[in-house]
């Protein structure tokens, strides 16, 4: 995760940590060759202090700060122009533009939600889904199709995911769930309406908890067990069409699913090599 994410996401941030969080950001070139103690007097604010805020930001301490951005300073970035991800294209573009953009669009958003994961809660996410008895996928409309998908590339290995539709299936199956189930929340806002309602019953049923959505959208992190964030630049109201959140999505459940996979990888290849002929019944060529 870039420093830039980690601010975004972190919690219960002061106004001095705030302050201290821009300027790093501002001067990012410049924090590997920083000492805490430099870095105190530039911003008049403590050791300590910036001690703290490191802790906040997931870091041990303003070293291993300075070693992640020295590692995100020496990635390759993107060569690629700014996109609007909202208004990607314009009225008197033809076919080749469009496509033109709308693939600049797509690497923009796998870009910007690769760099907000955390890979080590990815993985904690992972061995959770892999170990649970079963997984349900809360989510509506638009983001349905995207459960879907990754239901069917579940299926694949033996795995069944179960994605209710409507508020009726969905609180009924909150009602039957049971703690050795896991719920995974997909909203980019997290502020869509069937949120509210059933988290605290999964809680008390005991039932771990995912959200994937944007930075900032985990609105009730006393229920939520993880939160993975993907790409937040689409705009809410003002767009063509879910361009940016539906492909950052797409990408962050492809990541978890290639993970499961790996975790038992030799049973799933297994597997589906067991599955193949029984699935596949065409003729062959001749």
């Amino acid at each position: 995760m870039t420093l830039e994410n980690a601010i975004r996401l972190a919690e219960h941030i002061t106004p001095t940590e705030s302050e201290l969080g821009s300027y790093l950001l501002r001067h990012l070139d410049a924090i590997p060759g920083l000492s805490i103690l430099e870095l105190s007097a530039q911003t008049h604010i403590s050791k300590s202090a910036i001690h703290r805020f490191c802790k906040k930001l997931g870091y041990g301490g303003f070293n291993e700060v300075k070693v992640a951005v020295a590692k995100e300073l020496a990635e390759p970035r993107a060569n690629s122009a700014w996109i609007d991800v909202n208004y990607p294209f314009g009225e008197n573009d033809g076919p080749q533009p469009v496509a033109q953009k709308l693939a600049r669009l797509y690497e923009t958003a796998i870009q910007d939600t690769y760099r907000c994961m955390d890979f080590v809660q990815v993985q904690q996410v992972a061995r959770l889904l892999n170990r649970a008895r079963g997984i349900d996928v809360y989510t509506h409309a638009h983001n349905m199709n995207v459960a879907e998908n990754f239901q069917d590339k579940m299926l694949t290995i033996g795995r069944l995911v179960n994605c209710p539709k409507g508020a009726y299936n969905q609180r009924a199956t909150v009602l039957a769930a049971t703690a050795d189930r896991v719920a995974l929340i997909l909203s980019y806002s997290g502020r869509a309406s069937f949120i509210r309602p059933i988290l605290p019953v999964l809680h008390e049923k005991k039932v771990p908890v995912i959200l994937i959505g944007k930075a900032g959208s985990n609105r009730f992190p006393e229920h939520v067990t993880h939160a993975l964030s993907i790409s937040g630049q689409e705009n809410l109201r003002d767009r063509i069409s879910r361009f940016s959140s539906h492909i950052a999505m797409q990408y962050m459940l492809d990541v978890l699913f290639g993970c499961i996979y790996n975790i038992e990888r030799q049973k799933n290849i297994d597997y589906l090599t067991r599955s193949m002929d029984f699935m596949d019944d065409r003729e062959p060529e001749s």
